[in-house]
């Protein structure tokens, strides 16, 4: 078997691979011989048939036999030899196959890079902190009071924060459209749950009135049958809902199972969780500032096979976090726009592969008292502890993401060893909501 390697642009490689015509030829009459034994043709004997006219029937499909079977195993072969580890399935080219010459072909693939993990060696890495607030608290606890108003319905208008029973049906090119039609719909004018203008569309409407809406769906909506079109939904109202706050009191906090101590316990509940809450949340911040830095100063070649395995992956995880199906193996992905997802895959990649040879070069393993302690964690949020115990413990795919994100911790936690740590104190809100601490700075 002769091999030759040609370096192609950044990571690829083609690999011409020869098996010689001996090897070819003696597989292939030895399965022509079989063949032979047990062809059934019109007109003979099984057993019985001419060999040239078993030759002349299946020659075609032996040959291609063949050469599948010896492109898997002198490729296998050839690999190990070379000690070539292909990033995805090369690409296969056989050339002309013809009896009684070598049999040729082409495989084209990816290769892993190679680098050296540079360390961070005094680079800067701002590490931020933070505190819950009583403000925070208050704000939680305003929330938790939106959440459980009381609806009463009102003979009004609409106004923006009301609650509206509606009917609707979508058309485009006055034609309705699939999913575009519902009865008894509730929608919250200013809860965003609707595209862009369909709940400002909603105020000034009464009960038993009807109305138009003249909109355009977003350009990046998840149906790309629909995204950037124009459409008019006609929106016929049942009811406009005013809704009732309800007064922080002993009976408000028993609604979160508070049944002593009233509204001080439920403060100080709600400051615990949100207090476990802050805490993963900064750990999370700072993993991703110290590995940012870290992929930083360690620029290599990123396969691109193994991008585009991530950004679909990527992008099956968008249709289930929008449409909320299950998984199934028919499933069909829409044609999301490559553009959302590539920084993202890019990234991903590019840290998975430093990742895995930072933990090389430092010999890290996950503790089992840091795994218990991760679970503990997660545990403590819950009213009955025991059980999330045990349903992380009984399920390997549970327990191999706690330990995937213990990995990460103790990995963080190595790299920013030799940085040079800028702190930095953020607020409750600007860590847990940075979006709309984002927004309110730009409206200032």
């Amino acid at each position: 078997m002769a091999v030759a390697i040609e370096s192609l642009s950044g990571l690829k490689r083609k690999m011409t691979i020869s098996v010689p015509a001996e090897e070819f030829t003696k597989e292939f009459d030895s399965r022509l011989k079989k063949m032979a034994t047990k062809a059934k043709i019109d007109g003979f004997r099984p057993g019985k048939v001419p060999m040239n006219v078993v030759k002349q029937r299946y020659s075609f499909a032996i040959t291609r036999e063949v050469a599948q079977e010896l492109i898997q195993s002198s490729l296998y072969k050839a690999l190990n030899e070379h000690s070539l580890v292909p990033v995805a399935s090369p690409e296969i080219e056989p050339l002309e196959m013809a009896l009684g010459q070598d049999f040729s072909y082409h495989a084209t693939f990816e290769v892993f890079p190679s680098f050296e993990v540079n360390e961070l060696n005094g680079e800067k890495v701002e590490l931020v902190s933070s505190e819950v607030e009583a403000k925070d608290v208050d704000i939680m606890i305003n929330n938790l009071r939106e959440k459980n108003k009381v609806w009463e319905e009102v003979a009004r208008a609409a106004k923006k924060g009301d609650k509206l029973i509606i009917d609707f049906e979508g058309f485009v090119n006055d034609v309705p459209f699939e999913g575009g039609k519902a009865e008894g719909f509730e929608v919250i004018i200013g809860s965003g749950s609707m595209i862009p203008g369909f709940e400002d569309g909603l105020i000034g409407l009464k009960a038993d009135k009807s109305k138009d809406l003249e909109l355009s769906f977003p350009a990046e909506y998840g149906h790309a049958d629909l995204a950037g079109k124009e459409a008019r939904f006609h929106v016929t109202a049942h009811k406009v809902m005013h809704g009732v706050l309800p007064e922080v009191n002993d009976d408000f906090a028993k609604l979160f199972n508070v049944k002593e101590g009233g509204v001080d316990a439920l403060r100080a509940d709600i400051k615990e969780n949100m207090t476990r809450e802050l805490t993963r949340r900064v750990s999370a911040v700072n993993r991703e500032s110290i590995f940012d830095k870290l992929l930083e100063i360690n620029s290599f070649e990123i396969p691109e096979a193994l991008i585009e395995q991530e950004i679909q992956h990527l992008k099956h995880e968008m249709y289930h976090q929008v449409f909320g199906h299950e998984h199934h193996a028919d499933e069909k992905i829409p044609d999301f726009p490559r553009s959302l997802f590539e920084a993202k895959a890019t990234r991903r990649v590019h840290l998975g592969l430093l990742f895995s040879e930072y933990v090389k070069k430092h010999n890290i393993e996950v503790d089992a008292a840091r795994v218990d302690a991760m679970i503990e964690i997660f545990a403590g949020a819950y009213e009955h502890p025991g059980e999330v115990r045990n349903w992380y413990r009984s399920n390997k795919d549970r327990m191999a993401e706690i330990e995937a994100l213990v990995m990460e911790e103790l990995v963080a936690d190595q790299i920013v060893l030799t940085a040079t740590v800028d702190s930095k104190s953020q607020s409750y809100q600007e860590i847990m909501h940075p979006e709309v601490d984002a927004k309110n700075n730009q409206g200032e």
